[in-house]
């Protein structure tokens, strides 16, 4: 016996989503909230000081992400005509 069940994929997200944020926030207190904040701070002096390397390193890998795409749809085309 086989039982085949369809979940669209965004209502698996959504609830995801929502038990992990009801576990977040069960889980709050002000020492979270100091941690989260010295957190953020951290991750922001980090970005802003190497901000050039980090946004030469996106461009790179978009670039070849990109290439990539065009090279398969390319090949699609071809395969097609």
């Amino acid at each position: 016996m086989k039982i085949t069940i369809e979940i669209p994929e965004e209502e698996i997200k959504d609830r995801l989503l929502d038990v992990i944020a009801n576990q977040y926030y069960r889980d709050y207190s002000s020492d979270r909230r100091k941690v989260d904040m010295v957190t953020k701070e951290c991750v922001r002096e980090i970005i802003y000081k190497d901000k050039e390397r980090i946004i030469d390193r996106i461009v790179s890998q978009a670039s070849s992400h990109t290439k990539t795409l065009a090279v398969k749809k390319m090949i699609e085309q071809m395969q097609k005509q």
